[in-house]
């Protein structure tokens, strides 16, 4: 997704949200809540996020190489309490929550803010207590606005094929 079909507002909000990462690999899928995202390029637009070594997120990433962050009101409080700590393996999280998918099928909240799609193009791996994957924004939009951001985009990716 090039920078300039991007609301400019949105980069600017990452650091002042908690979001609720997901990831879907064949049959299963989870997230967990961070505060840990971060721009880390506008041209392609990057992103990173921070999540704990050995959660059940990071095969899902690795093995779909994808992954997507709805934006959470900081005044939510199912969200959280739903996933943090984040749930346990074979359970799924996102039993009776109004879902989307865009452009990598990762499952995508309609409650909240906004939401990126990204497809991973690196991970790091330091000596600490977190590890740090690096997204490539595919998809983003407003979540009141979904169909349409979806919409726009697709009729985006077109015009520029053709």
């Amino acid at each position: 997704m090039d920078a300039a079909q991007i609301d400019p507002l949105i980069p600017q909000m990452l650091p002042q949200h908690p979001f609720l990462l997901t990831a879907q690999a064949n049959e299963s899928r989870t997230g967990l809540v961070t505060r840990w995202v971060q721009q880390c390029s506008e041209s392609p637009l990057l992103v990173t996020v921070a999540i704990p070594r050995g959660t059940e997120i990071e095969p899902l990433i690795r093995d779909a190489r994808t992954f997507a962050l709805t934006a959470l009101d900081p005044r939510d409080r199912l969200i959280p309490r739903r996933f943090t700590p984040p749930p346990p393996r074979n359970e799924d999280p996102f039993v009776g929550m109004r879902l989307q998918t865009a452009n990598t099928g990762c499952p995508i909240l309609r409650r909240g803010r906004f939401w990126l799609d990204c497809e991973l193009v690196g991970h790091l791996a330091p000596d600490a207590s977190h590890r740090v994957y690096i997204g490539q924004v595919v998809a983003a939009g407003s979540c009141e606005r979904f169909n349409e951001a979806v919409e726009l985009m697709s009729h985006s990716a077109l015009a520029a094929t053709n």
